[in-house]
């Protein structure tokens, strides 16, 4: 239906003063396209697109004002008094904003008459999704809404709405999840910043709360793999319970159903048969749980003091399983069994609540859900139930209690009996020795019938190292990897001669070991005497050289370092700069800057030339 903006003729003119009944609305044709004049027009919000509205308008606008318009909008009337006059568009919000850029020009105005298919509010907004997902150019995320706003009235279902569109029930229940995801969720996906494919991820579960902790998380600026699938999935993982959770099997199915706890339609993966299904609710499933774990802990803890009878309170964790993360009660302290890093040294649990009931000493238990144990021969094979129970692997005491309920930290061997310097000598000229012993009954390499059946290449690719004799920093040569087959008769017949060697190489390295060792302590005693006279020198220095080549100069300012802002002072007396050194730093130091530069000319000349 086309509508020439130059014929475009004003309405008869009412007289002043006269009133519009409320019927007007109702006088529009409801199924039919009737004008409107263009004034009484407004944007619905039910509009299905809400997403690039504002694409190529003013081209469209041109084209109007060209060619008239040549589709008519969709829209329904006003229901109340106040807005009975209005016409809520609902269907064409682009030929609208291209209409109200006309407007502003000039073009057309309030009485301009607007083609428009008027039709109950409901099937209005059923007749613009038609309209759209036909075209199949919406954003994904208004199609979602649109979706939600057909179940809106309450009076369809997923059924009724995949048979009128011709969509899969399952189809439809797959974007009424996704118009359910969190808004911020639904917003990055119109601006493109997140894929179909992970708002996909984002909606496999209902719980909006969840949604958008994970999609928080993922925002993070250090997040260098922001918003990917596995991340997404491993968060859910972690938070979402299901029929298997030993926590839901430890509550009674019925209460959770009966407080209003509900499942969750897996609607984007296929389910296994006989998979457990996720809970809608975990928050009730775990409040459920928590509240019987306070009533159950009573009886876990009296079973506890009858073998422990100074237990006085239980801990449950946050996770409510018995080996989940217990927070230690204020002024408690954790006692666990295994490697304890502080002592150094391996744990035994049982020898901890020993300790702790022969010096009645308080204890707090952890109690939570656990798979109960088989009793013997009254276990008859079927599946064990989860129930209330204690940890036995660790438990909490007073602070104070702590060491005493430990044991003494102690030094640990871990190679038997500690040998005396003598015994361990011996073991490395016995060990050496054997060494030598099966060198010498090698052949030379020259002697080549020796290696006969007796030599293989130990790699097959030429390597690089330094010839037998060559100091480490000699030139690294080609060569192949050789390995030599000997006897033990070969070695008991030169053992003697290998351990004279042995002897002889440990002796040496014994003796350089030694010179090193006295090297070191002669140069410390040195560094030690010099920084004795540093801090004794009277008056003090004025120039300190560091090992690390920073010049350090008295200046008005303080002590600064050559060549930084002169007007900044590092240290204010001498005192504090040898605070921030240590023996090691200082290189050397002279009484005055005269001194320093009488023994370095050229770093005078350097210093009044750069002035």
């Amino acid at each position: 239906m086309a509508t020439a903006i130059k014929n475009a003729a004003a309405p008869a003119s009412k007289p002043r003063g006269a009133k519009t009944a409320p019927a007007t609305a109702k006088a529009l044709a409801p199924t039919s396209i009737t004008t409107i004049p263009y004034g009484r027009l407004r944007r619905a919000p039910q509009n299905v697109r809400k997403t690039d509205i504002a694409a190529d308008v003013e081209s469209l606008a041109d084209d109007i004002a060209a060619h008239g318009l040549l589709q008519s909008l969709i829209g329904y009337a006003g229901s109340t008094t106040i807005d009975a006059k209005a016409v809520y568009v609902v269907g064409g919000g682009r030929r609208l904003q291209a209409l109200q850029l006309l407007r502003e020009r000039g073009t057309i105005k309030d009485n301009w008459p607007v083609p428009v298919l008027i039709r109950p509010e409901d099937e209005a907004v059923e007749l613009s999704l038609s309209e759209n997902l036909a075209r199949r150019d919406m954003n994904p995320a208004d199609e979602f809404v649109a979706f939600a706003a057909l179940m809106a009235p309450g009076n369809r279902s997923p059924a009724d709405l995949a048979k009128q569109f011709g969509f899969t029930e399952r189809y439809v229940k797959q974007r009424l999840r996704l118009a359910g995801l969190a808004e911020e969720i639904l917003d990055a996906l119109r601006l493109g910043q997140i894929s179909l494919e992970v708002a996909t991820e984002y909606a496999k579960t209902a719980d909006q709360a969840l949604q958008s902790r994970v999609f928080k998380r993922e925002c993070r600026p250090n997040n260098y793999q922001r918003h990917s699938l596995w991340n997404i999935r491993a968060a859910y993982s972690a938070e979402q319970m299901t029929e298997a959770c030993s926590v839901f099997r430890f509550i009674d199915r019925d209460t959770y159903e009966r407080e209003g706890g509900g499942y969750e339609e897996d609607l984007f993966t296929a389910a296994a048969d006989g998979a457990p299904r996720k809970l809608a609710n975990g928050q009730l499933a775990r409040g459920i749980a928590n509240r019987c774990l306070q009533l159950q802990a009573v009886r876990v803890q009296m079973q506890a003091q009858g073998k422990y009878p100074s237990v006085s309170g239980s801990v449950i964790p946050a996770d409510l399983t018995v080996d989940g993360k217990a927070e230690a009660p204020t002024g408690y302290a954790l006692i666990a069994g295994g490697w304890n890093g502080d002592l150094g040294m391996h744990v035994a649990i049982d020898d901890c609540w020993k300790r702790a009931m022969d010096r009645d000493v308080s204890i707090q238990i952890v109690v939570g859900v656990g798979q109960e144990e088989p009793i013997g021969e009254d276990d008859d094979g079927s599946a064990l139930e989860y129930v209330a129970q204690w940890d036995r692997t660790r438990f909490f005491v007073p602070r104070e209690h702590r060491k005493t309920v430990l044991p003494e930290k102690r030094e640990t061997s871990y190679g038997g009996p500690q040998l005396t310097p003598e015994q361990e000598e011996e073991q490395a000229v016995a060990h050496l020795g054997r060494v030598w012993a099966a060198r010498l009954a090698v052949p030379k390499f020259s002697d080549l019938p020796g290696m006969e059946g007796r030599a293989f290449y130990a790699n097959d690719w030429l390597g690089e190292k330094t010839k037998p004799g060559d100091p480490h920093s000699g030139p690294r040569t080609p060569c192949f990897e050789i390995q030599m087959f000997v006897t033990e008769e070969e070695i008991a017949s030169n053992l003697p001669a290998g351990i004279e060697h042995a002897r002889e190489v440990i002796a040496d390295r014994k003796r350089r070991k030694e010179e090193r060792e006295a090297a070191a302590t002669a140069a410390k005693v040195a560094e030690e005497t010099r920084w004795q006279e540093l801090c004794a020198a009277d008056p003090a220095p004025e120039v300190l050289l560091t090992t690390g080549g920073d010049l350090w100069t008295k200046t008005p300012l303080g002590w600064t370092i050559e060549g930084q802002e002169e007007d900044v002072g590092y240290a204010e007396e001498f005192a504090d700069l040898l605070e921030a050194l240590n023996p090691a730093d200082v290189g050397g130091w002279w009484a005055t800057q005269a001194d320093y530069q009488a023994d370095h000319p050229d770093a005078a000349g350097d210093a009044e030339g750069g002035q």
